[in-house]
């Protein structure tokens, strides 16, 4: 009764109101009859004389004439349809997608967008949004479920063509005459499907793997429509420009998409506008201008002293702030430069042949257009700085060690055993060091400036560290296969092997033990005094050490010193054996290589049942060894690393 009677005097109002406050009236009308909602199923024309329908949670179905799907794009989390008695959903007045509300699965909040292009009427974009409101990482096996009205004649999976292992799509004839299509992933993605379909069958199902950082959303992004044959379907795909189709999602959302090359044109939280045929030049009144920019070279005022870019390595550029505007200039290596131009015109010559000059502040962005040859991600290469104005400017590595004061002590750090150094760190006022071997730990960089020498036109320039953002010197090694980590209680993570001596008091005795025989190290439950040591041939101790810091040597070189009631948990696969163990593993690599095949293939054989154990030590003896002994060895590793990955 109350809302009908707020309804009634909303709307008699609009009739006395002036015209500039109806548009806030009707808009609290709008919210009073339930905010600009929808009732589900949603109808949507497919444009071949059928509809779509849009239901809970936006799985699709098909009805009218000649209906394909039955049920589409069905969302399974972790196995189960997720559920919802929810009848409505929103229109979204900007994009044009209808959007239906969170559900709450387990600490992960999930809503799907629903977008029908009018150009494309049998063909449906679904964006799933997946945001963790926990403060831990979640895993979640994702499904995309569909099944039509008639069987399957024939169907086949589409192959990413940059990558042919994966799969992106599938496709199937039905029994009436028309094709399905789904796509699941871009061409290049990441993140690929494995798709599921039985032939003859009139299912099928697409799984993902989705990982989820703590209080982060990812959004998954697939297609799903009719076409008339598989090669019109296949074609399709193939042909997909995936900027073009993904332009209307909102840049919050396009920025999160994991299987999609949707943010290739995103810079940290910078979005390039870019040309098709032609260069752009976009308004702050949003009106856009195409033609042929007829600077050659741009010349940048930046804070650490004017520099020339050249028009032909400028991928866009786009003015910041309203009152004192600056200029971001992005490169096609990956660099972004801040700063004033010196010209303050921006030279647009107009498909017409006409030249205007257009006044920088009347500017928002300008994107060149798009080479032919040109990759469809901006990636950069190299060392770079970004610095805290939003630069990103690309750097020639350091030649001097870098000094980082740690809870460890002070460590001098070589520049190629460092890959990055965040200094705006997000949970503590101190920086992360990020090492080449995966350790991460906090610190704080001594150094009050940096001098680095730019790629671009090779300036030496100098640094204050309190201007920077992050420094990327490389990236993490992929050589190491399964390392030995030391993860401490304040979130510190030491890729290494724990080194020397150490003596351990237990209730019978004072044991001898050395580092590099441990094959892990924690604390029992509720005793923070106490560890439980493993050794290499399975032995369990626990006891009390007789030391105030345990030395670790990190595979990158550096070794550091950390107290035992700092470490949560140590574990290293592959512990080297005893002493003992090892001069009998010398004697019989000595076999190896023995005249008589049968005392080499005892000797293999009797390497290979000793274990993962032999492993360190064979890695370390193989270089000095015969061809022959280097085969075998080669054999015996292949062998205890597959025993050693089985579940």
């Amino acid at each position: 009764m109350k809302r009908s009677w707020i309804i009634g005097v909303i709307g008699l109002s609009l009739c006395f109101l002036p015209t500039g406050a109806k548009a806030q009236v009707k808009r609290l009308f709008r919210d009073a009859v339930g905010g600009g909602g929808v009732n589900l199923p949603y109808i949507q024309p497919d444009g071949a004389g059928s509809q779509w329908m849009v239901y809970q949670m936006g799985w699709l179905q098909q009805q009218g004439t000649n209906p394909v799907y039955n049920q589409g794009a069905l969302l399974m989390v972790n196995g189960n349809p997720i559920q919802t008695q929810n009848n409505r959903a929103r229109m979204d007045e900007k994009t044009g997608e209808l959007l239906l509300d969170d559900v709450n699965i387990a600490g992960v909040f999930v809503s799907r967008r629903v977008f029908f292009n009018k150009e494309e009427q049998n063909v449906v974009r679904l964006t799933d949004v997946f945001r963790n409101a926990t403060a831990a990482e979640v895993k979640l096996n994702i499904g995309l479920q569909s099944n039509t009205n008639y069987g399957i004649t024939v169907g086949q999976t589409i192959s990413d063509p940059k990558k042919r292992d994966q799969q992106i799509g599938w496709v199937g004839q039905t029994g009436n005459g028309r094709c399905v299509m789904e796509m699941y992933s871009g061409k290049g993605s990441k993140l690929a499907p494995t798709v599921n379909y039985q032939q003859g069958n009139n299912m099928v199902d697409a799984q993902m793997q989705l990982v989820i950082p703590p209080n982060k959303s990812v959004a998954l992004v697939h297609f799903h429509g009719v076409t008339n044959s598989i090669d019109q379907a296949t074609k399709w795909i193939n042909d997909l420009r995936e900027a073009k189709v993904l332009a209307s999602l909102p840049v919050a959302i396009r920025k999160i998409v994991v299987n999609f090359g949707s943010n290739a044109n995103f810079i940290g939280d910078i979005e390039v506008l870019r040309g098709d045929m032609q260069d752009l030049v976009e308004l702050r009144s949003g009106d856009q201008l195409k033609g042929t920019l007829k600077d050659s070279v741009l010349k940048l005022k930046a804070d650490f002293g004017e520099i020339e870019l050249p028009v032909t390595g400028v991928l866009g550029l786009m003015n910041v702030g309203q009152y004192r505007a600056r200029q971001l200039v992005v490169t096609n290596d990956g660099q972004v430069f801040g700063g004033t131009l010196v010209k303050t015109t921006i030279d647009l010559q107009l498909s017409s042949g006409q030249i205007t000059q257009i006044p920088l502040s009347q500017v928002s962005r300008v994107g060149m257009r798009k080479a032919a040859s040109e990759p469809d991600e901006i990636v950069g290469s190299g060392p770079f700085l970004q610095l805290r104005s939003g630069d990103r400017v690309s750097v020639q590595a350091p030649a001097a060690p870098i000094s980082v004061m740690t809870r460890y002590g002070s460590l001098s750090l070589a520049p190629n055993s460092i890959s990055a150094v965040q200094f705006q760190a997000d949970d503590h006022g101190v920086h992360d060091i990020y090492l080449t071997d995966g350790s991460k730990f906090a610190g704080l960089v001594v150094a009050d400036n940096f001098e680095f020498t730019l790629v671009t036109g090779g300036k030496v320039v100098r640094f204050p560290t309190n201007s920077l953002f992050r420094l990327q010197l490389q990236n993490l090694s992929d050589e190491i296969e399964t390392p030995a980590t030391l993860r401490l209680i304040n979130g510190d993570l030491l890729v290494g092997t724990l080194e020397g001596q150490m003596k351990l008091d237990t209730a019978f005795d004072a044991i001898s033990i050395n580092g590099p025989e441990l094959r892990a190290l924690a604390h029992p439950k509720d005793s923070a005094n106490d560890v439980q040591v493993t050794l290499w041939d399975q032995t369990t101790l626990t006891g009390q050490l007789e030391t105030d810091v345990l030395r670790c040597k990190l595979t990158s070189g550096p070794i550091i010193s950390v107290p035992p009631a700092m470490i949560d948990a140590y574990s290293q696969p592959f512990p080297r054996p005893s002493e003992s163990v090892v001069e009998k593993i010398k004697t019989i690599v000595q076999d190896l290589n023995a005249d008589d095949w049968k005392q080499r293939d005892r000797a293999e054989a009797e390497l290979t049942q000793m274990g993962i154990a032999v492993i360190g030590v064979l890695k370390d003896l193989r270089a000095a060894q015969s061809p022959e002994s280097q085969q075998r060895i080669d054999s015996i590793l292949k062998q205890l690393q597959k025993t050693k990955t089985k579940p």
